[in-house]
């Protein structure tokens, strides 16, 4: 893959699918099977995401912050590989780690490594702050 292939399929994936436009196009930009890396230093694991999970996933951020806007703070890509930052505002609209409904604004900081193969995203590495999530719900 070429550097400006892998960055109009992250790209086009962030800005459509994790942003929560179009859930569903997450099989236009996903392999069928695609190895999710959740690096958390407590529990660093590895699931099996295909584009209908992840859509769901999506789903779920929807349920919990409303229509959130998500900002790419920083794309860098180098050959099949791409390095995303990104910031999701949003709303607490429904119960996060055991915290009620609030409706106060949120902002989640999260950052991925992703690699492309044949125009599709293959691989993840994900991290997200978690400590700042919990603390805006404190």
């Amino acid at each position: 893959m070429s550097s400006e292939q892998t960055r109009a399929v992250v790209q086009g994936f962030l800005t459509e699918v994790r942003s929560g436009r179009n859930p569903d196009a997450a099989a236009w930009y996903m392999a069928s099977s695609v190895a999710a890396h959740q690096l958390e230093s407590e529990n660093p694991r590895t699931l099996a995401r295909s584009p209908a999970n992840y859509a769901e996933h999506v789903r779920e951020f929807l349920r919990l912050f409303g229509d959130f806007e998500l900002r790419i703070d920083e794309l860098l890509v180098n050959g099949d590989r791409a390095y995303a930052r990104w910031t999701q505002f949003g709303h607490h609209q429904a119960e996060i780690n055991g915290v009620p409904a609030s409706g106060e604004p949120l902002a989640l900081i999260d950052s991925a490594c992703y690699r492309v193969a044949d125009g599709k995203i293959v691989e993840y590495w994900i991290q997200a702050d978690r400590m700042g999530l919990a603390r805006q719900l404190e």
